[in-house]
């Protein structure tokens, strides 16, 4: 089964990673997608964004199980041109849920695609890109909420934490 985890991880947390270890685990093939969201003002450019997961999935020890992708479309329509079964969505909490049950339902009436949703780990539950965004510019940034290498480039952008 291949799936597809699609966000902006406009920075990519541990959240994230969590995510993507546990469906290197539970599928064949996982694409990371990094989409654009029309209503947010960019922190990083999404080259970078690109370049950061492609060093965490290899980190990770994962390259032969996750593709690290860019899409400027609907989610559901790179899923269905990419031969994907299923999307995958992160919940870290209830607050999530009202969110991500009406886009799987809108995902499923355009292209007929299932979503399968994943609750993050309790360790990562606070953690968001917004978060991590805020308290990047409070120079804040506690150990262990961002891949490291995530975490070198925020001190090369922004200083030290």
């Amino acid at each position: 089964m291949r799936v597809v985890f699609a966000g902006s991880f406009d920075p990519p947390t541990m959240g994230h990673v969590d995510i993507v270890r546990r469906c290197a685990n539970l599928f064949d093939r996982v694409d990371i997608v990094v989409g654009r969201n029309g209503s947010k003002v960019p922190f990083l450019p999404i080259e970078l964004r690109l370049e950061m997961l492609q060093a965490v999935v290899e980190d990770e020890g994962l390259t032969s199980r996750v593709n690290v992708a860019r899409w400027d479309g609907a989610i559901a329509e790179y899923a269905v041109s990419n031969n994907c079964d299923a999307l995958v969505r992160c919940i870290r909490s209830c607050n999530d849920l009202a969110s991500e049950q009406a886009m799987a339902s809108m995902n499923r009436r355009l292209v007929g695609i299932e979503t399968l949703f994943l609750m993050v780990d309790r360790e990562y539950a606070d953690v968001s890109s917004s978060a991590v965004r805020e308290l990047v510019s409070l120079k804040r940034l506690p150990a262990g909420i961002v891949p490291e290498v995530v975490r070198q480039e925020l001190e090369r952008r922004f200083g030290p934490f």
